[in-house]
């Protein structure tokens, strides 16, 4: 998998046991100390990570093909268009449209946009269902929903079908897609979150690519079936099957999983435990009420939101402003690969680094700041300029995606404990997916083939992202300072009792 394992995380605290006298009121109780104390003998780090590694090889792998099939599914109605999904009935290409008229461009955009209405709508449900029900359980019964969904789309004989089908597809990938961050986060620490976001967020990139090349074959099959229809068919049958599979190969909870055994299941407890302890029982309702009244949770939220948006744009129209570069038909497909890649590599680059300093929101902003630098190029250049115009696309795609996994790892990191993560990060990403839906009508058709306000509207979305995550880092940098001269800083190695206060406790400390 390429994964950093971060031994020095394991490491940097083996030297750390000063955890028998703690007297302060938010660590954990002494048993559990003990217990946690197993990480920093020195026979157990070389277990910890063979574990590591083995929980890599199980989890991520896993995570990574199905979010590739759900971005799959998700955007190539953009390439679908470009095979003739949009065109009348009653043509050779037997789109939705009515008779012989092909769908208007509104009615295009209404089609790319309720999707985000469905996903939008079940976010907080499927985050909570992770809470409440075995993971393994919850991601197979959201994947197999969205693939039979997707397949249906198939059997869409007008617009109303398409745009019911869209809606479901939504549905159940709100369900999965939204809690596979929580559920990370019940395997790994805070410091190692960010590439594993990564290798469950990258594959949108790959996704990306892929759909362009697939959609790029499709189109050269000579069939009677139409060429969309392969199209939905070839990407939702293995993500169906896929599903099934999770029901046996995914671990559900550190502390009742039946894929691990003898020491590796004394780790996974022992890892649970050593940065914070939570008992993590029934849903408490004052957790729910300080989640909902959390200032920073809508502070994180309004970092993802013009994100989405910007993310938005560029699934549900790359091939259509690639196409109006100079770019056409098939070739458009296979000129939306390049992007993807080079976004696939910097969304890597910039996960590790993240996690490799314990930053989130400096990552942020500068790649916020480049990405705006570029669609103001896009705006300005003049249409003669292809390849310039092509090479700031890439540059712009590579830079908004590559905020993707840190935006997400640091909305997670901060939650203090299991019932705060659960509903805090279905809100943040119903909140920012509301982006998602403004984010389909960032390029009207009749702004082709310049673009030129989709792209001004996209600069100032990432301007504005920038600066809300500077703000953020450098507010709970000053929270941090506050917590350490008011009560000290926390003891190295020691694991704090979130139970009850979550991430009020005195002892917490904030990722910026």
């Amino acid at each position: 998998m390429g994964v950093d394992i971060n031994s020095d995380h394991i490491e940097d605290v083996a030297g750390s046991n000063n955890t028998d006298n703690l007297d302060a009121s938010d660590y954990a109780a002494p048993e559990i100390q003990k217990e946690t104390q197993v990480l920093h003998d020195p026979e157990y780090l070389q277990a910890q990570k063979r574990y590591l590694w083995k929980l890599d090889c199980i989890i991520l792998p896993t995570i990574s093909v199905l979010y590739f099939f759900e971005y799959l599914d998700r955007g190539n109605i953009a390439n679908a268009k470009i095979l003739g999904l949009n065109t009348g009935r009653a043509t050779s290409q037997e789109g939705v449209g009515s008779g012989k008229k092909s769908l208007s461009g509104t009615q295009w955009q209404t089609v790319i946009m309720i999707f985000y209405v469905g996903l939008v709508l079940c976010q907080i449900p499927g985050c909570i269902g992770y809470r409440v029900f075995p993971p393994s359980k919850w991601i197979a019964f959201g994947v197999c929903g969205w693939a039979m969904t997707s397949l249906l789309q198939d059997a869409a004989l007008n617009y109303a079908g398409l745009l019911v089908c869209r809606v479901f597809l939504g549905v159940f990938e709100g369900l999965f897609g939204t809690g596979i961050v929580y559920y990370l986060s019940l395997w790994y620490h805070r410091s190692e979150m960010g590439v594993r976001v990564f290798w469950f967020l990258g594959p949108t990139a790959i996704a990306g690519a892929f759909g362009g090349l697939i959609a790029f074959g499709v189109g050269h099959i000579k069939s009677s079936v139409t060429p969309w229809k392969w199209l939905f068919l070839i990407e939702a049958l293995p993500c169906f099957l896929l599903g099934l599979f999770c029901l046996y190969w995914l671990p559900d909870r550190p502390l009742s999983n039946s894929r691990f055994k003898g020491i590796n299941q004394e780790i996974a407890q022992a890892r649970y435990h050593s940065e914070a302890f939570d008992k993590a029982g029934a849903i408490k309702k004052k957790h729910v009420i300080w989640t909902l009244k959390d200032w920073r949770l809508y502070a994180q939220a309004s970092i993802y939101l013009p994100t989405a948006a910007l993310l938005a744009s560029i699934s549900g129209f790359l091939p259509t402003i690639v196409a109006n570069l100079g770019y056409e038909g098939s070739k458009a497909n296979l000129m939306t690969v390049p992007p993807y890649v080079c976004a696939f590599l910097v969304m890597y680059g910039v996960s590790w680094n993240s996690d490799r300093v314990k930053e989130r929101g400096i990552h942020i902003s500068v790649l916020m700041v480049i990405a705006a630098v570029m669609y103001a190029l896009l705006a300005t250049l003049p249409e003669s300029q292809l390849h310039g115009k092509y090479a700031c696309m890439c540059i712009a795609v590579a830079c908004v995606y590559a905020t993707y996994p840190p935006s997400h790892a640091w909305a997670a990191n901060n939650f203090g404990n299991e019932t705060k993560r659960a509903i805090g990060m279905g809100v943040y990403t119903a909140i920012g997916n509301l982006g998602s839906i403004a984010g389909t009508w960032v390029y009207p058709a009749n702004e082709a083939p310049q673009f030129q306000e989709g792209h001004f509207i996209c600069m100032a979305l990432s301007l504005a992202t920038a600066m809300l995550a500077l703000s953020n880092s450098l507010l709970l940098g000053a929270i941090n300072r506050y917590r350490d001269k008011k009560h000290g800083k926390p003891v190295s190695g020691a694991s704090i009792d979130v139970t009850e206060l979550a991430d009020e406790s005195p002892h917490f400390r904030f990722f910026t």
